[in-house]
C-alpha cells in the first residue's frame, strides 16, 4: 500500500471510530417508536409471529389492532435487519435475566443498537468522505463533511436509537454512492453486477425500513438506469430492489392477509380511534402545508435548521452543485431526495405527532434526506470554510446536548434545545430517560438510560469527559494526517486551539455547579429541592437552588425536570402581623403546604388537583414553611398566594421568605425523605 492510500485509510478509520464511539457511548432507553421495533423482534424470535400481543400496549402506542391481534405500525425492515444481532445478544446474556432482568433487557437492546444502526451510521460517514472526494472535494473538506453528517446533524441522536429513518438514510445514501461511482473500481466490468445488485438491495431495504423513503429510492432507481446503461447491470439492480419488495409483500401478506395492505392503512378502517389524523387522506397524507413547512424547518420546537443551522448551507451548496454540469444527474437525485422528503413530511396533519415524529430531536422523518443535504457542501467554495466550520460547531454542540441528555424532546417545550437540553447539559444531568422496554426498575442511579461515564460512576459534570478525550484525539489525528495547518506558527498553536475548543464544550457542564453555589447564597426566597420520581427523597435531589418566590408558569422555569417529578421548597415565612391567613395554591399537577409542620393544604397524592386553599391563624414573626409540587405528566406550574382579612390575594413576596442555608454540601440533601412532612 502506497503512502497516499495508507493516509486515506488512516483518515477513514478516524472518521469511522469517532462517530461510532460517540454513538456507542449513549443508551437512550425506551421510546414509543423504538419499542414497537423491539416488540416485533421479540415476537418473531420467541413465538414466530408478526403480531406483538403481550409485548405491546404498555411500552408503545405505535400499534394497530387488526383481526384480533396487535401489530407494530412501523415498517418491518428495522426489526428484520436487527434480528440476528438481537438473537445473539439475547442468548449470550440470558443468564443475567435471572439475577437482574432490567439490566438484561437494557444490555440486549443497547448492544443491538450499537451493532446495527450505530455501526451503519458510522460507516455512512466514511461513505460520505469517499463520495465527497469523488465529487472533487479536498481531503479536508471531505473529512469535514463526514464529521458534520455524523456529529453535526440529527443523524447523531438517531444513531443511538432503533428507529427506521437512520437505517433508510444509510441504505439509500450508500446505494447512491455505489451507483454514482459505478465503473471506477478495478475489474468492475466483470463483477459490476454484484455492485449493482447490492445497490438495488440497499434501495429496497431503505423503503423496507421507512416507507416514505420510496421517493428517494425511486430517484436513485431512475438514476441507476441512466448511469448503469448496461441491461445486465440494470437487471441486477432491479433484482436487488425486487427482492426487498418481495420481503415487504410477504410481511404484509402474513401479517395482514394481503401483500398490498400496509400497516398504516389500518388507521382508516372503521372503528379506529387511535391517531385520527392518520385516517385523513392517504394514511394521513394530504398536501404540503405552509405551517408544517415552517414547523419542520424553522420553528424552535422541531425545526431542522434551528437544531442543525449548518444545513442552511445546503441551499447555496445546491446552487454550486448545479453549476457543475458534469454532476447534473447527481444534483437531480440529491435535490429530489431533499425536497421530496420535506414536502412529504409537510403533507402530514397538523399534530406534532404526525409532522414532528412525536417526542423527537428535530423532524425525525426527514433524517433520510440529511446525507443528501450534507453532500452539497462538497461544492461550496474554499472561502466558505469558516462559515461552514462555525455553523458545524454550533450544530454539533446542539446535537451533543440532545444526545447526552434525552433526545426524546417532550411536547411541552416550545424551545426544547434551550429550555430542556441546555438546562440539563449545563447542570451535568445526562441520560435522564426512565422508560424501560419490557418493564423493570432503573439501571444506573435514577434512570434507565445511561452513558458509559455514568456506568463508570463518574459524577454528573464529568460523565462526558472520556468522550471529550475521544473527540480531541480524533481531531488531533485528523489535523496531523490532513496537514490542516501549513505554516509553522499555525502548526504550533492550531492543534492546541482546536483541542481547547473541544474541551470547553465538555467542561461546560461544570458551570451549573458553579452557578448553583452562587445561587445558594441568596438571602430571600425558599430553598428548592427538585426530585426525580413521584415522591421526594427516594434519591438525591436532581437540582438544588434558592427560588425567590413560588411563582412558576412552565416546567422550563422549574429546572426542566423530567416526568414524574416532585419539588419541595423549605425555609421560613415572615408574618407581618397576627391574623387569619388564607393560602391558595394553583398548580399543575398538584401542590401542598405546611406551616410549622402542620398541614395547611394537604398533599392530595398522585392525582391531578390544580386548585387548593387552606386557612391558618399565624402570629407575627417567623414560622417554618414547606411547599410541595408534584408533576405527573406534561407541563408543570405552581403559584403560592396568601390573603389577610380585608385584603386581596397576592403572591407570597420574596421579602417574606427566608431560605434554609445548608451547612454541608448539597449531597447531604439526599437524606431528605417524604416522612419529614406531616402524615396525610
Amino acid at each position: 500500500m502506497n503512502e497516499t492510500a495508507a493516509r486515506g485509510r488512516r483518515i477513514e478509520w478516524t472518521l469511522f471510530l469517532v462517530p461510532f464511539i460517540s454513538y456507542a457511548y449513549f443508551y437512550q432507553a425506551a421510546d414509543q417508536s423504538t419499542a414497537a421495533r423491539f416488540d416485533m423482534m421479540r415476537s418473531i424470535m420467541e413465538r414466530g409471529t408478526f403480531w406483538i400481543d403481550g409485548f405491546a400496549g404498555y411500552n408503545t402506542a405505535d400499534i394497530i389492532h387488526l383481526s384480533g391481534h396487535y401489530y407494530s405500525v412501523k415498517a418491518p425492515g428495522t426489526s428484520l435487519v436487527a434480528l440476528v444481532p438481537w438473537e445473539i445478544f439475547r442468548v449470550w446474556l440470558h443468564p443475567l435475566m435471572a439475577t437482574h432482568e432490567p439490566l438484561y433487557w437494557a444490555l440486549v437492546t443497547y448492544l443491538t443498537i450499537v451493532a446495527t444502526i450505530s455501526l451503519l451510521t458510522a460507516l455512512t460517514c466514511v461513505v460520505m468522505f469517499r463520495f465527497a472526494r469523488y465529487l472533487g472535494a479536498s481531503e479536508g473538506r471531505a473529512a469535514g463533511l463526514a464529521l458534520i453528517l455524523g456529529l453535526g446533524t440529527i443523524a447523531f441522536p438517531y444513531a443511538t436509537e432503533m428507529t427506521g429513518e437512520p437505517f433508510a438514510a444509510a441504505f439509500s445514501f450508500i446505494a447512491f454512492y455505489l451507483i454514482a461511482t459505478f465503473g471506477d473500481a478495478p475489474g468492475e466490468a466483470r463483477s459490476g453486477w454484484k455492485r449493482a445488485l447490492l445497490a438495488g438491495l440497499l434501495c429496497g431495504a431503505a423503503v423496507l425500513n421507512d416507507y416514505p423513503t420510496l421517493l428517494v429510492a425511486a430517484a436513485i432507481g431512475i438514476y441507476a438506469i441512466y448511469r448503469l446503461r448496461d441491461a445486465r447491470m440494470i437487471a441486477a439492480f432491479a433484482a436487488g430492489a425486487a427482492a426487498m419488495a418481495a420481503v415487504m409483500f410477504f410481511y404484509n401478506w402474513r401479517a395482514f392477509g394481503s401483500p398490498l395492505f400496509f400497516s398504516y392503512q389500518a388507521f382508516k378502517l372503521p372503528g379506529n380511534t387511535q391517531f385520527p389524523e392518520q385516517a385523513q387522506g392517504f394514511v394521513g397524507l394530504t398536501y404540503p402545508k405552509i405551517r408544517n413547512l415552517w414547523n419542520i424547518l424553522v420553528d424552535p420546537e422541531r425545526g431542522l435548521f434551528f437544531c442543525n443551522p449548518v444545513l442552511l448551507l445546503a441551499v447555496p451548496g445546491a446552487g454550486y452543485f448545479f453549476a457543475r454540469r458534469h454532476f447534473r444527474a447527481e444534483w437531480i437525485v440529491a435535490v429530489v431526495a431533499v425536497i421530496g422528503m420535506i414536502l412529504f413530511n409537510a403533507s402530514y396533519g397538523e399534530s406534532i405527532v404526525s409532522w414532528g415524529g412525536g417526542t423527537a430531536t428535530g423532524p425525525r422523518q426527514i433524517v433520510a434526506a440529511v446525507p443528501f443535504m450534507v453532500l452539497s457542501f462538497a461544492f461550496l467554495p474554499r472561502s466558505w470554510n469558516w462559515l461552514l466550520g462555525s455553523l458545524a460547531a454550533v450544530s454539533a454542540f446542539v446535537m451533543l446536548m440532545a444526545t447526552a441528555t434525552n433526545p426524546h424532546f417532550p411536547y411541552e417545550y416550545d424551545n426544547p434545545v434551550r429550555d430542556f437540553a441546555m438546562q440539563h447539559f449545563m447542570r451535568g444531568y445526562f441520560a435522564s430517560n426512565r422508560d424501560a422496554y419490557f418493564g423493570g426498575g432503573m439501571i444506573v442511579g435514577d434512570s434507565t438510560a445511561f452513558n458509559l461515564g455514568k456506568v463508570a460512576r463518574l459524577a454528573g459534570p464529568f460523565q462526558l469527559w472520556p468522550l471529550g478525550a475521544v473527540w480531541i484525539i480524533g481531531a488531533l489525528e485528523l489535523i496531523e494526517t490532513l496537514r490542516v495547518f501549513s505554516s509553522r506558527s499555525r502548526q504550533s498553536y492550531g492543534p492546541a486551539a482546536m483541542a481547547l475548543g473541544i474541551a470547553v464544550v465538555f467542561i461546560a457542564p461544570i458551570s451549573g455547579r458553579i452557578s448553583q453555589s452562587w445561587n445558594l447564597e441568596a438571602r430571600h426566597g425558599l430553598l428548592g429541592l427538585y426530585f426525580v420520581g413521584d415522591e421526594p427523597g427516594l434519591s438525591p435531589p436532581h437540582l438544588i437552588r434558592i427560588d425567590p418566590r413560588i411563582d412558576f408558569d412552565r416546567v422550563s422555569e422549574m429546572g426542566a425536570m423530567p416526568v414524574p417529578s416532585v419539588a419541595l421548597w423549605i425555609g421560613k415565612l415572615i408574618v407581618p402581623e397576627s391574623a387569619l391567613y388564607e393560602f391558595t395554591i394553583e398548580a399543575d399537577d398538584a401542590g401542598w403546604l405546611t406551616i410549622d409542620n402542620q398541614w395547611v393544604i394537604r398533599d392530595p397524592g398522585q392525582v391531578y388537583h390544580p386548585h387548593a386553599t387552606g386557612t391558618v391563624f399565624l402570629t407575627e414573626g417567623i414560622h417554618r414553611i414547606q411547599v410541595g409540587e408534584r408533576n405527573l405528566a406534561g407541563d408543570a406550574a405552581i403559584h403560592l398566594y396568601w390573603q389577610r382579612p380585608g385584603d386581596s390575594a397576592e403572591l407570597v413576596p420574596s421579602s417574606a421568605l427566608l431560605p434554609d442555608h445548608l451547612p454541608r454540601p448539597a449531597a447531604r440533601l439526599a437524606g431528605t425523605r417524604r416522612s419529614r412532612s406531616p402524615a396525610r
